[in-house]
């Protein structure tokens, strides 16, 4: 190194200079002139009494500075690494490279050789005593300075936002802004906050639960509408989180798409205990709706048909799970509200759910047809949000000069001048009102867009993750694909039997096991055969008694209730219980089963399958309109092409 520096002392230093543009649009010549006219000036200036050349100007035009590796940047490297370059002049730091690593590596390598690297600008310079901790900085500088490059281009934005003011879009929930463009709490809307924070922490109120107190109150969201879960939740988490970020997209110098993010801190709506216990609440309400029933598959998917809810209800005694309408009074209105057995019900149910789910192509496909043209019209949404964010930035820049040069030409004391410029304030004051309705109008329908898109993105990896393992979930894994599903069974229809719980009737289910058909007709023969038996030999026997005897064929062949035998002519009028009494009294005592016995050869009537499901209509989230289930043809059982969600598929246990 020092024979080369004694070298260059002794002769005119060869002088190199480098240029590079990132893209071909700069390749016209103006970004390559500016480069090439500092570089030689600073080479007159700097080296003017010391004896030089400039040997090579090395060029990369429309290279991007991120590669480490560029072709003339390479041969120049060879030519120092040769001995032919004495001084390396940049325009500035990061025509070198983008990164502190490649700065650092690259300079370091050639001022080994003895080679004097400068920039331009002043800024770097080998000979300088300060060189090793300005390079590091200036490297760091650098690398800073490229990923802030958006922000030179967004500079009105982003300036507002350092100094505490809104950049853009509606302000959330809870939030509105002031005559200067800044963020303060909206106290109308801080009310509604505050009564949603009762109704869900102090009254453990579901999101539904929630809306509906909300719209009971009166209240009402920004653009009038009522509440609904989803809407409601989605509001105050973002009302409640007390800042905003936003994203700023642009385009760096090589054409790169980069984005940088910025957070607003907002006023505090309340104490942060209460803010905390609220954001907890409505973290459990995200998932799903809440129901004090989430031991049972089908609760609050199970629609009477008088319009309310079913949940499920365990009877120890029977061991079992009955579905009940949580409207008591619809058994008065006439309806068939009484209970469903839970099991049989749960069985068709998601049957049909899994059908869906083993076809992960059909499914996501209908998630593709239901989702439709949501992509593109939230980004229609964005694009109009961003042109009346610049339309209400310009109307708020031009309307204190449009005052202001009318004041000045008017005489303020005039009363018609003075009616002039409230004129011109109104004027302005209602085109901004109407930008922002328009702006809340489309937020709203950005949001439901988003929240569209957020579930279906949430079905697709749902059905990524169940694979072929549908009927090996446990219950809490159903429910919760059911509740992302929004999978909704509406009773259309009356259940044949009448049996209060839909227990099945142990004289059905001792037929079924034994395999003995149930008799057709009881001859007069016949009749003599099992009289005897029936009486035993206690007791003489009863008119009655045939009577009830063939009543009790017939109820069992149709799978009828003893309600269904009261007051009946054939045994006097009297009540269903004495019915009752006499068959049970039959059955458990064994007579009955040895009367048919005796009955000797007769023709008979398979069992019938027990309790019969009422017919039911099963949809889901793919399809959220049910009128348009209701018009769909019913089918028993066998679900359409588009499955679940728009088959009416009529559901009966088999």
């Amino acid at each position: 190194m020092e024979n080369k520096t004694l070298a260059r002392r002794r002769k005119a230093l060869r002088v190199a200079i480098y240029l590079r543009v990132s893209t071909l649009k700069q390749l016209d010549g103006y970004g390559l002139d500016v480069q090439d006219e500092r570089c030689r000036a600073w080479v007159e200036y700097q080296l003017k009494h010391t004896p030089h050349t400039i040997v090579d100007v090395y060029c990369d035009g429309g290279v991007s500075g991120k590669l480490a590796h560029r072709e003339n940047l390479d041969r120049m490297t060879s030519d120092i690494q040769a001995g032919l370059i004495d001084v390396v002049v940049f325009a500035k730091l990061d025509r070198i490279g983008r990164t502190m690593r490649n700065i650092h590596r690259w300079v370091y390598d050639v001022t080994d050789y003895g080679v004097r690297v400068a920039t331009a600008d002043g800024r770097i310079d080998s000979d300088d005593q300060m060189f090793g901790i300005q390079l590091s900085l200036l490297a760091y500088m650098a690398e800073v300075e490229h990923a802030l490059i958006l922000e030179r281009t967004m500079g009105g934005r982003i300036k507002k936002i350092a100094g505490g003011g809104w950049a853009s879009g509606t302000p959330p929930y809870g939030y509105m802004l002031d005559d200067e463009g800044e963020p303060t709490v909206n106290p109308a809307e801080l009310e509604q906050i505050a009564k949603f924070a009762e109704l869900a922490i102090d009254q453990k109120a579901t999101r539904g639960e929630a809306a509906k107190g909300l719209n009971q109150l009166g209240y009402r969201t920004r653009t009038g509408k009522l509440w609904e879960g989803n809407n409601l939740i989605l509001r105050m988490r973002l009302a409640i989180r007390g800042y905003v970020d936003f994203t700023f997209s642009g385009t760096n110098e090589d054409g790169e798409e980069i984005t940088t993010s910025y957070r607003l801190e907002l006023p505090q709506l309340m104490s942060e205990d209460r803010r905390k216990a609220l954001e907890a609440v409505l973290e459990d309400m995200k998932g799903g709706p809440r129901t004090s029933y989430s031991n049972h598959l089908l609760s609050g998917h199970l629609i009477s048909l008088c319009g309310h809810a079913r949940f499920g209800t365990a009877r120890a005694k029977q061991n079992d799970v009955v579905y009940r309408c949580s409207n008591s009074a619809a058994i008065k209105e006439g309806h068939d509200c009484r209970g469903i057995p839970g099991k049989e019900v749960e069985e068709v149910v998601w049957g049909e759910v899994a059908k869906l789910l083993t076809d992960p192509d059909a499914i996501k496909g209908l998630v593709d047809e239901w989702l439709g043209s949501v992509p593109e019209r939230a980004e229609s949404y964005r694009t109009r949000l961003g042109e009346i964010d610049g339309m209400l930035h310009k109307l708020r820049n031009t309307r204190r000069k449009k005052i202001a040069m009318l004041v000045a030409s008017l005489d303020e004391d005039d009363e018609s001048d003075q009616e002039l410029i409230n004129e011109l304030k109104d004027e302005i004051a209602t085109k901004e009102k109407k930008l922002r309705e328009e702006q809340e109008r489309i937020t709203e329908w950005l949001e439901d867009a988003e929240h569209k898109e957020e579930r279906a993105d949430s079905m697709r990896a749902l059905v990524d993750r169940v694979g072929s393992n549908v009927n090996g979930l446990g219950v809490p894994d159903k429910k919760r694909i059911l509740e992302l599903l929004r999978v909704r069974v509406e009773i259309v229809g009356e259940s044949k039997s009448r049996r209060a719980g839909g227990s099945q009737d142990p004289m059905l289910e001792w037929h079924r096991e034994n395999g003995i058909a149930i008799p057709l007709a009881v001859s007069d023969e016949q009749w003599g055969r099992v009289e005897g038996i029936l009486a035993g030999g206690k007791r003489k026997p009863q008119a009655e008694d045939r009577a009830c005897f063939e009543m009790l064929l017939e109820k069992l062949r149709h799978d009828l209730g003893w309600h269904d035998y009261n007051r009946d002519e054939r045994i006097g009028g009297k009540g269903w219980a004495f019915f009752y009494r006499a068959a049970r009294g039959w059955f458990t005592s064994g007579k009955y089963a040895k009367a048919l016995q005796a009955f000797g050869p007769y023709e008979g009537a398979e069992a019938p399958i027990g309790y019969t499901l009422p017919p039911m209509k099963i949809y889901g989230v793919i399809d959220d309109s049910p009128e348009d289930v209701v018009k769909s043809q019913a089918r028993e059982r066998t679900p359409s092409t588009k499955g679940i969600t728009a088959a009416g598929a009529e559901q009966r246990a088999a």
